[in-house]
């Protein structure tokens, strides 16, 4: 599985170098993103578009795009390395790992870290006008931009 894994993640990195996301929308089974339907964007619209810029070293567009790009392509190099190592060495590093547990305050937490970076999401598309990303015809976009 490790070999795959090593094979797959930059198969699909060069892919998303590779590709346009103008080219995508052909063959993407859903035509909109949620964004379209409520009018503000999610945590991760934008993603494709700024994996690809910066994949093909445009910081700019991808920080523009979605600045979680960036953590994203840095957490790939990590798990490459990582799995790398792991097949070298023949151990098994991730078992190494705290095991994350699913309780009240946990569940909380996570719920509360979704929101604030939905929220930060939404206050850098509005802030910075980002047309691409907004739908004026959705139900919450006229909550939210006066």
């Amino acid at each position: 599985m490790r070999a795959i894994a090593l094979v797959l993640l930059p198969a699909t990195l060069l892919l998303l170098r590779a590709v346009p996301p103008s080219a995508t929308a052909r063959w993407l089974p859903f035509p909109t993103s949620c964004g379209a339907f409520t009018g503000l964007p999610c945590i991760f619209c934008g993603t494709t578009r700024a994996l690809h810029f910066l994949l093909n070293g445009n910081w700019r567009s991808a920080l523009y795009f979605n600045w979680l790009s960036f953590p994203l392509v840095a957490g790939a190099a990590m798990l490459f390395l990582t799995l790398l190592l792991e097949l070298l060495l023949d151990r098994n590093l991730l078992s190494r790992l705290p095991k994350f547990r699913l309780t009240r305050l946990s569940f909380a937490g996570t719920l509360t870290a979704l929101l604030l970076l939905w929220v930060l999401q939404v206050y850098l598309a509005v802030s910075r006008h980002k047309t691409e990303l907004l739908n004026p015809k959705g139900p919450l976009y006229s909550l939210v931009v006066r």
